[in-house]
């Protein structure tokens, strides 16, 4: 199965997470507009790190999924703008995306990019049946950016939240 690699876009350059790339993305993640639609809050630098370290290891521990995590970085500057996640269903082929571009960075299509990448990437090298996306009822820009990557909302909801997928 593939791992995470660095991934290039027109703007963008998606490096793969790592336990330290906390230090820099607790202040991206702080603030509390992130989570509007999600719920909870900004969180600390030590369970951010915590957090990391989970998902860096790559699968889940009954290795029935595998995880893909990148953070968004701008190509100039190499500054984080945000993170992309996958989670991969073996059993299924469902590849389920998620993306945050902090509030700063928003509504400049960073989001779209840099999914865009990681789908593309996940497609090429992964057996990928499905793509779905979970999203707030209320959240027009996510649901924006599912569209463009070519997601159809199901009117299914888990946990909540709508089921976007590549299948009507």
């Amino acid at each position: 199965m593939p791992s995470a690699e660095t991934l290039a876009s027109e703007r963008l350059l998606l490096t793969p997470l790592q336990p330290d790339d906390a230090d820099e993305m607790v202040d991206v993640l702080a603030d509390e507009r992130l989570y509007a639609h999600t719920g909870g809050s900004a969180p600390d630098r030590a369970t951010l790190r915590a957090l990391y370290t989970r998902q860096s290891a790559g699968s889940s521990p009954d290795g029935s999924e595998l995880w893909f995590n990148w953070i968004a970085r701008d190509r100039g500057s190499r500054a984080a703008l945000g993170y992309v996640q996958v989670t991969l269903h073996l059993a299924s082929g469902t590849a389920d995306v998620a993306w945050v571009i902090g509030a700063e960075h928003q509504r400049r299509g960073y989001a779209a990019e840099a999914a865009a990448a990681v789908l593309t990437w996940l497609a090429a090298c992964a057996d990928v049946r499905r793509v779905t996306a979970h999203i707030a009822e209320a959240n027009r820009a996510s649901q924006g950016v599912a569209r463009r990557l070519g997601l159809f909302a199901t009117g299914e909801v888990e946990d909540g939240e709508e089921v976007w997928s590549t299948e009507r």
